[in-house]
């Protein structure tokens, strides 16, 4: 290469560097300096973007088809834990950690010991550690966009509509809240402050389940035309929020058997039109002196599809469903479990379990799903809204249960 050559070549590498095309290992000459006065990014990625972010790595990266870009920290969102019991130990804060888009930045809880403890494995210092009562306060705190919400059901309204009050974004645990009552009332609350209120049906964002619903909608085996769905499981022994009324608002129809209820619609892509129901319990067992032990209801849709579903806090652990269609059925089982999900489907001549796609850890999908949202001020999938149709249909089938009669909706 001749020195005219070289000088050319270095002088094009030069201006692709200069122009901010491609990010060499040194500044090049007579670019510009960082601005000192620029808000410096934290640790979620909110700030100034900085210009390098997303081009080439080098003049060689530049090159490539595909080329390798500068990786840059997403904006994420900043969560407000609420309720640190057994879920949100178990199973949400390991999740988290699994987001791209969310971050904890503050917790609340009852007991400051347990919540300092839990603030330390965090790396959160204990002033954001709070109760209750400073959920009204959080309008002046910047360091956070949004509260997940999992204390018992019946005050899921309460800890909510402070939230919404003081300007943040909820995820609320499901049942959205202990009374149809105020679940209107947090719905409202919602529109209210203009911020997102979302209702965790897990299930929504998770892989398989979505494609057995992309499976019923494109009709793969032709128009559904039943669907059976179990939701059962051994609930344990008293005292918990789930056996008290009061907290709870009902029994294992609430807790398991609004999956069987909630999935279904969601499956289907339609709002049962009537319902009807059977309720028992073992006069035995003093466990449910105040909620529901068993109950099944059926509920039929405007296409003529009918679902039959089971929900029990005294029977083996069962999570499954098969929509059987007019030339096959898909199906899952377990359907809603935490983990381990297994889906298939079936026709004339083939059975299939599907290997793709792959399952994910749920919670982690469903935080994203709802950080993207607030991000990028988008309707949530699963909004209150949502939950409040659930809570509604919820009451029906008890109508349906205690009256014996087929209920409209």
């Amino acid at each position: 290469m001749s020195r005219r050559e070289m000088v050319a070549a270095t002088g094009g590498v030069a201006a692709m560097v200069a122009s901010g095309r491609v990010l060499g290992a040194q500044q090049a000459p007579g670019t510009a300096k960082p601005d000192k006065k620029a808000a410096p990014a934290r640790g979620g990625g909110e700030g100034a973007k900085n210009p390098a972010v997303g081009k080439p790595v080098s003049v060689t990266a530049a090159a490539s088809e595909k080329p390798t870009l500068v990786p840059g920290n997403p904006k994420k969102m900043r969560l407000a834990l609420v309720g640190l019991g057994k879920l949100m130990v178990g199973e949400i804060l390991p999740a988290i950690k699994l987001c791209s888009l969310c971050e904890v930045t503050a917790l609340v809880t009852a007991n400051a010991d347990k919540g300092r403890a839990i603030a330390d494995t965090l790396g959160l210092d204990h002033s954001r550690v709070m109760d209750y009562a400073r959920i009204s306060e959080m309008r002046s705190d910047e360091t956070i966009d949004g509260l997940y919400i999992a204390t018992p059901n019946a005050l899921h309204a309460r800890d909510t509509i402070a939230g919404l009050k003081a300007g943040k974004h909820v995820l609320c645990e499901k049942p959205l809240a202990s009374t149809v009552l105020d679940a209107e009332t947090m719905v409202n609350a919602a529109k209210e402050s203009g911020r997102q209120l979302m209702t965790a049906y897990r299930v929504h964002y998770e892989p398989l389940n979505k494609e057995m619903k992309k499976m019923i909608k494109e009709r793969k085996y032709g128009k559904p035309m039943f669907v059976a769905f179990d939701a059962t499981l051994e609930v344990g022994k008293k005292p918990q929020y789930r056996l008290d009324a009061k907290l709870a608002g009902g029994g294992s129809l609430f807790d398991i058997g609004i999956y069987a209820l909630n999935t279904t619609r969601f499956l289907l892509g339609e709002e049962p039109v009537e319902v009807s129901a059977m309720q028992w319990n073992d006069p035995e067992d003093k466990r449910f002196d105040e909620v529901e032990q068993n109950i099944a209801f059926q509920l039929r849709f405007p296409s003529g599809c009918v679902a039959n579903c089971t929900s029990s806090y005294g029977a083996a652990r069962v999570s499954r469903y098969r929509v059987i269609c007019q030339k096959g059925w898909v199906g899952m089982e377990p359907a809603t479990e935490y983990r381990g999900l297994k889906a298939e489907h079936c026709g004339d001549e083939e059975r299939v379990m599907l290997k793709e796609p792959e399952t994910v850890n749920q919670f982690a999908a469903q935080f994203d799903a709802f950080a993207k949202c607030v991000l990028e001020n988008t309707p949530v999938e699963t909004p209150g809204e949502e939950g409040l149709k659930d809570m509604r249909l919820m009451m029906k089938i008890y109508e349906a249960a205690a009256s014996g009669r087929v209920v409209k909706v």
